[in-house]
């Protein structure tokens, strides 16, 4: 199972790290390894950096068109035949557990926000959706 987190990158970084997406990595691995006294030093660097997700929206969008099961209040179970696919809104991140490299439901985000960062903190793996997308329409 790969565990990706979700990211909007504010524009004016965006513009900064889109060719150094392994410096923004570092930065994101960082605070998601802080310990608990450095909260408040990560809450400030994450402020700057990313962006909110609209937890409302998205939610309402996924009642509406998307087949899933709430598992808790907060995460639901994306039903597919092809995957295997658990997903976790949060206002600072989203958090995807799946059996597939690439989950559907990331198509879906790429058109929410083109600036989304996407890390993979296992098994240090990042990208940015929208050049991943870019990548596979050209072939």
């Amino acid at each position: 199972m790969r565990k990706y987190y979700l990211f909007i990158i504010k524009k004016e970084f965006y513009n900064v790290y889109k060719d150094k997406s392994y410096v923004l990595y570092k930065i994101l691995e960082n605070l998601h390894n802080l310990r608990t006294y450095d909260f408040s030093y990560g809450i400030k660097i994450y402020k700057e950096l990313c962006l909110p997700f609209a937890v409302k929206v998205i939610n309402n969008y996924l009642n509406k068109k998307i087949k899933h099961k709430k598992i808790n209040d907060k995460i639901i179970k994306i039903e597919s035949n092809f995957e295997d696919t658990y997903m976790q809104v949060n206002y600072s991140c989203i958090v995807i557990k799946t059996s597939v490299n690439i989950p559907q439901i990331m198509k879906i985000l790429n058109i929410y926000n083109k600036s989304i960062f996407v890390c993979d903190f296992n098994n240090i793996d990042y990208f940015w959706l929208n050049n991943y997308f870019k990548a596979t329409n050209k072939k």
